[in-house]
């Protein structure tokens, strides 16, 4: 429920998780412009500090990195507009994603009003925060579900009982065998407030907590002499995540008192039964669980909303008084958030499905009250919802150019025949990968890589691809440009370098670049043989070319400005990194939009104004 940024550090070899804040010295100067395109340091800011910049063919140092971002950020603010010139924007994958980021960042804006701007400490919390934290004690624990039966336990041992002996005869020794460690923040306030008092030897009372009675015992206290700026940081992080704890929990109740929002109960069996039908006929793609969860994602939904009847897609799902939501909408937020279990039998989906919808309804409402409030008008909304719109606009751009423009046989023949048959051929990359389809185990997987783990040890124990798992992700030598953006950060890295997450159809792949071959040209002895072959490098040349052109084309009619002294005035580290931020009311993103290197439509660009001034 926290609104936090976790910062990941990525190079060779470290990997470092830390929590971040934007400095304040950043100030929202503008770095380039092309017509109404404009590009504030701040903008610029976060994309080079959230998210990975491999070196370049132009990028010679952090200056010229640098510059190599912001012409790619231009590039793609540029094909953003072309996109829109095209109705791009009124496609259905825009207005779904852009729909599904809206309603995570409305829901943060409203967070951060009624609940994390609200946050205040007392001075008296603060003075015991720091009284604690001086402290280090050894505990154990017996639990009990009922009260009776561990105000039972407690009689006993203030009849003198041993602690010990009572332990043992419990479940809960399993979990204990050794005494815990407990600093102040660690364990539940109210169990926090009875046995920091206590000395070694000691015993509490029984305290009711959530899931049942506690009864510790002390076995050791340590303290240190002088207090810390640490310490008194971390006083201030625990005591405002308590506050804030309390402000949610305040809010939440009364924003959802009276509220009664309910999904249509047939089509809620329909969307049962045609999940439930799906995973089990299906299992041959779920034979193994990943992290103990199978996870439905978009290739899942593609696969069996067809299987639906139409008129059940368009009927009313959730039923609202106003804009109620059909269940090809909610079908929608379910593909994009995707959905785990960790059984498949009906029961259990059952029951995971319907704290899904309940779930939805909930986010669903507190989006449209922000929404009511104007908050995606907010500053800090519009200009993360800006950043992310031309994002997507320019993927969708690039993803439409690759599909069109084919190359016909009598290009291919005429290349042939002009080459002799000499085909060139990319560089091909030799990489091992793990792919997975959740953000938290991706920071897992880095943490583990930052302790010295084996990368391919981690691949076998967490990779979703089945074909490569057993060879601890190893993929074997493929071209460039194949595979994606997997091939193009692969062709960017140098051996032994490990980058990710990369976001890919599938999910976040981490990859580690084993090999790098020079491509060389391939003599083929007749036309058939080379057919493909050439077709591809055609087809991927007519990409580029394309979208070159059309970015510097756009920037020839806008006339771009570069302040390159503004740029060089941008303070930013020199550490590769990718950054998830987590949102109030739940929910998890990388912080800003990756794109791989756009850089070079701007040669063209400069081309261009050469050949109009001669």
């Amino acid at each position: 429920m926290k609104n936090y940024l976790c910062k990941i550090y990525i190079c060779l070899t470290l990997i470092a998780v830390f929590t971040f804040q934007i400095s304040a010295q950043q100030k929202n100067e503008i770095l380039a412009k092309a017509g109404s395109v404009v590009i504030s340091k701040d903008e610029f800011y976060k994309r080079y500090e959230f998210t990975p910049h491999l070196k370049t063919k132009t990028a010679r140092d952090l200056e010229s990195t640098k510059r190599d971002l912001l012409l790619t950020m231009i590039g793609e603010k540029l094909l953003a507009q072309s996109a829109i010139a095209e109705k791009i924007d009124k496609s259905r994958d825009y207005l779904i994603m852009m729909q599904y980021l809206r309603n995570i960042y409305l829901r943060d804006a409203l967070y951060k009003i009624e609940v994390k701007d609200k946050v205040v400490l007392p001075d008296s919390d603060v003075k015991i925060g720091r009284k604690r934290i001086l402290k280090t004690l050894k505990s154990k624990f017996i639990f009990s579900a009922e009260e009776k039966e561990s105000r039972s336990l407690y009689s006993s041992l203030m009849n003198g009982a041993s602690f010990d002996s009572l332990l043992q005869t419990r479940p809960e020794k399993d979990e204990q065998n050794e005494s815990e460690e407990i600093t102040f923040g660690t364990m539940n306030k109210k169990l926090e407030d009875v046995i920091f008092d206590l000395m070694p030897g000691d015993i509490t009372p029984p305290v009711k907590l959530a899931e049942g009675w506690y009864i510790c015992k002390v076995y050791s206290v340590t303290e240190k002499k002088f207090l810390e700026d640490q310490d008194k940081r971390n006083v201030d992080k625990v005591i405002s995540g308590r506050i804030e704890d309390d402000l949610y929990e305040a809010f939440y109740k009364k924003f959802f008192k009276g509220v009664n929002v309910t999904a249509d109960r047939s089509l809620f069996e329909l969307l049962l039964k045609t999940v439930s039908n799906y995973v089990n006929e299906n299992k041959i793609l779920f034979k193994e669980k990943r992290n103990n969860k199978f996870r439905l994602v978009e290739k899942d939904v593609y696969a069996f909303k067809p299987k639906m009847p139409a008129a059940s897609l368009d009927s009313v799902f959730i039923k609202t008084s106003e804009n109620p939501i059909t269940l090809s909408q909610f079908l929608d937020y379910f593909m994009l958030q995707g959905f785990e279990l960790e059984r498949l039998d009906e029961a259990y989906i059952r029951n995971r499905l319907n704290s899904f919808v309940k779930t939805f309804i909930q986010n669903e409402l507190l989006a449209r009250e922000a929404l009511k409030r104007g908050y995606d008008k907010l500053p800090d909304v519009a200009a993360d919802l800006k950043s992310w719109s031309d994002f997507y606009l320019s993927r969708l751009m690039m993803k439409n150019a690759y599909t069109e423009d084919p190359v016909s046989d009598e290009e291919a023949r005429a290349f042939f025949i002009k080459s002799s048959g000499s085909v060139p051929q990319d560089d091909k990359v030799k990489i091992a990968e793990i792919l997975v389809n959740d953000l938290q185990v991706v920071e897992k997987i880095l943490n583990e890589l930052d302790k010295g783990k084996d990368f391919k040890e981690l691949a076998k124990k967490y990779t979703l691809r089945d074909s490569v798992r057993n060879k601890g992700g190893v993929f074997d030598y493929f071209s460039i440009n194949e595979n994606g953006e997997i091939g193009k950060a692969a062709a960017r890295m140098k051996v032994g370098d490990i980058f990710g997450p990369i976001k890919t159809a599938e999910g976040y792949s981490i990859i580690k670049l084993l090999d790098k071959k020079e491509g060389k040209n391939q003599l083929f002895k007749n036309f058939e043989e080379a057919k493909d072959e050439i077709k591809g490098y055609i087809h991927t040349e007519k990409l580029y070319k394309r979208l070159n052109g059309e970015a510097a084309k756009l920037a020839l009619d806008y006339g771009v400005e570069i302040n390159d002294a503004q740029l060089r005035a941008v303070n930013v580290t020199k550490i590769n990194m990718v950054v998830f931020r987590r949102f109030g009311f739940g929910g998890q993103l990388i912080a800003a939009p990756y794109a791989p290197d756009f850089s070079s439509w701007y040669k063209e660009y400069e081309d261009m104004k050469k050949k109009l001034s001669l």
